[in-house]
């Protein structure tokens, strides 16, 4: 520890030590996210951004909405050769023209969906009798994507086409013979748009599927059944235990499409020797339920005195402390016990007097620390310390000093502001999480936005501390 006064003392081995802790649930909500790109390179290799098609008319003719019109034309033919072979002398064509892809997300739906724009035209090829069209609408992919109770990933794609002319109206004046029909260009539309859109799905679906986000959750989730080791030095133990998790809505930020993914878990921080692994043998079973932007976790630890004694007195050898101008003082066998809320501070000093006379004894100190969510600073206003010791001299100046060294005391070694350490603790975490890797290709990437301490409380057997962190975290899968 880089400041050693009494009370910071004991909050850094607090901080830094934990013996146990309380049971906390807390929440940690994520995104699962992969890149756009994903979806608009398996669109595009499908789906050319020039969409040409052209027949004759037997592509068209050939249905009962139009077989007025056939009909006719057969009339037709034995008065004209030309028409003899109406459906072949009877062409068309048109061009297409897609934008770059869109995405939108509703719920559990994503879309990805492309403009579409372009011309038919249709004539006889022997006669200026025609037609022409604009074709105006958008095309696509529509997928569900949700999170079965076992944790496999599931996607449901289907194209879709949406073209304003579909049927385009055709008037005909023949020999003062006036035909009026639609031609359906449908069929044509569908084969060149809707059936390339269906391959594209079935990747897409194929691609999302085999992504087994099962095992890499599993894989890392079993790791944690074994306490983590946070602090060797003082056997700091860490145990993780899932209890619930749950999905929600896709989203559709820049360049990713995500889906919302949380967690409950329970954290728990031992001292001392390794505790026994978790036994939980399954993940717990995914819903579909609330999720929010950001984890939250709370996590209470708690020292007991005993233990806690142990480690402020290793951590009070050869340290000096200066009680006033003309006393130093170097104390050992600390013990800290807690009746009503009030601690207790026994322990035996060596003091130096001018820099040459010794002098020892005992001292027994109460105090009630407050703490300041709002500042993040512990304090003492309500403090006290008996002196013992058989040097007349030392109760002499400690009867005419008293006061001013328990102020000295109270400003400088039980007031702390933890604002400093706090932000160190964050940058240091912030360096372990920034990103993790998970599995080939799948990224853990994590920003701490606050860090905090909750609140800090005493007992009449520990001190409790409460951390809270607060930020962002995603899953992010990237391709080779």
């Amino acid at each position: 520890m880089k400041k050693i006064a009494l009370y910071l003392t004991i909050l850094n081995s607090i901080i830094n030590t934990s013996l146990f802790s309380e049971e906390v649930t807390s929440k940690i909500d994520l995104d699962i996210s992969f890149k756009k790109s994903i979806v608009e390179d398996i669109i595009n290799k499908e789906l050319p951004n020039l969409i040409e098609d052209s027949g004759s008319g037997s592509e068209i003719f050939n249905g009962k909405k139009n077989g007025l019109l056939g009909s006719g034309l057969n009339l037709l033919s034995a008065i004209d050769k030309k028409f003899s072979q109406p459906s072949e002398s009877f062409i068309w064509a048109y061009k297409i023209n897609r934008s770059p892809i869109l995405f939108n997300a509703h719920g559990q739906e994503v879309e990805a969906v492309t403009d579409i724009s372009g011309l038919f035209k249709a004539s006889w090829s022997r006669t200026k009798d025609g037609t022409e069209m604009t074709l105006n609408g958008n095309a696509g992919i529509k997928s569900t994507l949700s999170i079965s109770p076992d944790w496999k990933l599931e996607s449901n794609s289907s194209p879709f086409l949406n073209i304003s002319n579909k049927t385009i109206p055709l008037n005909l004046d023949v020999y003062g013979l006036k035909f009026k029909t639609d031609i359906n260009i449908g069929d044509s539309l569908e084969k060149s748009i809707s059936s390339k859109l269906r391959k594209a799905t079935k990747e897409l679906d194929e691609k999302i599927r085999a992504f087994d986000l099962k095992s890499i959750v599993e894989k890392n989730w079993n790791k944690l059944k074994e306490p983590i080791l946070i602090n060797k030095d003082y056997d700091l133990w860490l145990t993780i235990n899932p209890k619930a998790a749950r999905y929600s809505d896709m989203i559709s930020s820049n360049d990713d499409l995500s889906i919302k993914v949380g967690t409950d878990v329970d954290l728990n921080m031992y001292f001392g020797e390794k505790p026994a692994p978790l036994t939980f043998t399954t993940l717990p079973p995914m819903s579909f339920g609330f999720v929010d932007d950001k984890f939250n976790i709370v996590l209470p630890i708690s020292a007991n005195y005993n233990k806690l004694n142990n480690i402020i007195n290793e951590n009070l050898k050869n340290k000096t402390f200066k009680t006033s101008s003309i006393i130093s003082s170097n104390f050992s066998n600390m013990n800290l016990s807690s009746e009503n809320s009030v601690l207790s501070i026994k322990m035996d000093f060596d003091s130096t007097i001018f820099n040459f006379l010794k002098r020892n004894g005992n001292i027994v100190a109460l105090l009630k620390p407050n703490f300041n969510k709002e500042t993040g600073t512990l304090n003492s206003d309500s403090f006290d310390y008996t002196l013992e010791t058989d040097s007349i001299l030392l109760k002499f100046i400690n009867s005419l000093l008293k006061n001013k060294i328990k102020e000295i005391i109270k400003t400088k070694y039980l007031s702390f502001d933890s604002t400093k350490e706090v932000q160190v603790l964050k940058n240091l975490l912030q360096e372990k999480v920034t990103s993790v890797e998970l599995d080939k290709n799948v990224y853990l990437k994590s920003t701490i936005e606050s860090l905090n301490i909750e609140n800090f409380s005493i007992n009449d057997e520990s001190l409790s501390i409460t951390f809270k962190l607060i930020g962002e975290s995603t899953i992010e899968i990237v391709e080779n």
